[in-house]
């Protein structure tokens, strides 16, 4: 299952139509539209993980909670909001500890 994050971090693309985007995503529809999306990481010794929406086409993932917190249009734009996040991170609280920084509660599944 797919989980959002209220506050999700988005490029310039996808903060105009961002409901058709998660729609897209949700959805999965590959063939529609491809985007690059930052999760929290399922190892414990990673911090995050850019993954191309395609790869949600999969049975696999339809097993597994992901946990989004970002979402752009191409990976370079993926790059740029995990260096933001990361910022934000370790300037509001000083160290990068993702449960902390996003708790689960602030996840919604549509």
């Amino acid at each position: 299952m797919i989980h959002w994050y209220r506050k999700l971090y988005m490029d310039e693309v996808v903060s105009e139509h961002p409901k058709r985007c998660k729609r897209d995503v949700m959805h999965r529809k590959p063939w529609k539209k491809s985007y690059f999306a930052i999760t929290l990481a399922t190892n414990p010794d990673n911090l995050f993980e850019i993954m191309e929406t395609r790869q949600l086409f999969f049975r696999r993932y339809s097993y597994l909670d992901l946990y989004v917190v970002g979402l752009a249009v191409n990976y370079e734009n993926a790059v740029a909001l995990l260096q933001q996040i990361l910022l934000e991170m370790e300037s509001k609280e000083g160290s990068f500890i993702t449960d902390k920084y996003f708790p689960k509660n602030e996840f919604i599944d549509r």
